[in-house]
């Protein structure tokens, strides 16, 4: 062999071996077609971003958990992604966990710089601002993302996977409440977090604001960190704010509340679902909590309700005792397990199809019209538009309550027509 032909030679091997390397090596199963994060032993890598450090972690720790809970069930359980496929050709999920210390869009970044060319998919990525903050990436890698955030913004996006009824969903079916069925017309004030996802709390209410009839009195913000709010709690109150929309996260979300209630001022108290921890239950002004918050989620099963529609929390809860018996009720870990479930089926129309690959992962992915929630969160629907990825527009309004599973009593279900028409796609 000629010199140059051997350093060519060389150069297609070593091309060869990088690209195994990359994806873990080419999948034999079924002759099905892969690229990056399948490996040759028949591994799916995904990757997970979500923050177990910097504040948030209450959140991001639980959510993961429900992951991790769903593809153990899958991979022990189930024997493996590819119900078509015989016992030694399925495949096993493995989670590829990194810490993003929300809200450090920087980290966010770097982690998801780290593990991208090693995983077939993002499973989550949770915050909206950060998730925000790689969107550009996303879409140069072409990597399909799971957004652990309920941000509206997401319909619009190829490789995201939204679910559950958007933030501003969550305001504008609680003002509806109000309005439509307790005949009050509220003076409403909101005290919203400065980025992207307070943002979408501000929207919901001004959209909720124009079709329902009523005026927002006062609008306050404050920063991602931030620990004293007396300045904000005043403003509402001076205000005449009668009922307080808040957009927050857990820490300051109890923080707010505590403000408000040492300085006796009782307005109604209507959360975004990401304001919440059990912990509410057990602060020192719990009972002012279970007098004047709402905490508004995702119009679907209850936890611990196993009754006909609710199938899956019955899977949900066998599997809990099965690999984490520890785990609390936690709205988070629903919210995670079921984004899991929402993945497994995409992968299981990937193997359908063949394609393992990530461009096949879209097409599954796009391909899937009617997702099996399992009553866990609202039915949902996907394609390749934005309007075929319009979410559910249910939600549920629940009241603090200790003596539930998960601290929350459901008060009502709303679907308003005012949320139907929220323009998504604009």
């Amino acid at each position: 062999m000629k010199k140059g032909t051997k350093f060519f030679a060389a150069v297609a091997l070593l091309t060869l071996v990088t690209a195994a390397c990359r994806s873990g090596g080419p999948s034999s199963r079924g002759d099905i077609e892969t690229d990056f994060g399948v490996t040759a032993d028949g591994e799916i890598l995904l990757g997970e971003l979500s923050p177990f450090t910097g504040g948030a972690e209450v959140i991001g720790e639980p959510l993961t958990n429900g992951h991790r809970v769903y593809f153990q069930y899958v991979n022990e359980v189930l024997g493996g992604v590819g119900a078509d496929l015989s016992a030694d050709q399925k495949f096993k999920v493995r989670l590829v966990e990194r810490d993003t210390q929300y809200p450090r869009s920087d980290i966010h970044s770097q982690q998801y710089t780290a593990i991208k060319d090693d995983v077939l998919a993002i499973a989550q990525s949770l915050g909206t601002p950060t998730t925000q903050a790689i969107l550009p990436q996303i879409n140069t890698d072409m990597i399909l993302t799971g957004a652990a955030t309920l941000s509206a913004a997401w319909v619009k996006e190829k490789y995201v996977v939204p679910a559950g009824a958007p933030y501003q969903i969550q305001f504008i079916n609680a003002a509806a409440y109000i309005v439509n069925e307790l005949g009050k017309t509220p003076k409403a004030g909101i005290i919203y977090q400065d980025d992207d996802y307070g943002e979408e709390g501000l929207a919901g209410l001004r959209f909720a604001a124009e079709q329902l009839g009523f005026d927002i009195v006062a609008e306050a913000t404050y920063r991602p960190g931030d620990e004293q709010f007396t300045t904000q709690v005043t403003e509402m109150r001076n205000a005449g704010a009668d009922h307080v929309f808040l957009t927050a996260l857990p820490t300051q979300a109890l923080t707010i509340t505590g403000t408000a209630a040492a300085m006796q001022y009782a307005p109604q108290w209507i959360g975004q679902s990401p304001t919440w921890i059990n912990a509410f239950t057990q602060v020192p002004h719990a009972e002012y909590l279970q007098q004047t918050y709402w905490l508004v989620t995702d119009g679907a099963c209850q936890w611990g309700e196993t009754g006909e529609g609710c199938e899956g929390m019955q899977e949900m809860l066998d599997n809990i005792e099965r690999f984490s018996p520890d785990q609390a009720p936690d709205i988070y870990f629903q919210f995670g397990y079921t984004q899991a479930r929402i993945f497994h089926q995409i992968l299981e129309r990937a193997i359908e199809r063949g394609d393992l690959t990530r461009a096949g992962l879209v097409e599954a992915f796009e391909s899937l019209t009617d997702v099996d929630m399992g009553g866990l969160l609202n039915p949902i629907s996907y394609g390749p538009d934005c309007e075929d990825k319009i979410p559910a527009t249910a939600s549920s309004i629940n009241a603090v309550d200790a003596g539930e599973p998960a601290g929350l009593r459901e008060i009502a279900t709303v679907d308003d027509e005012a949320a139907q028409n929220f323009p998504f796609c604009e």
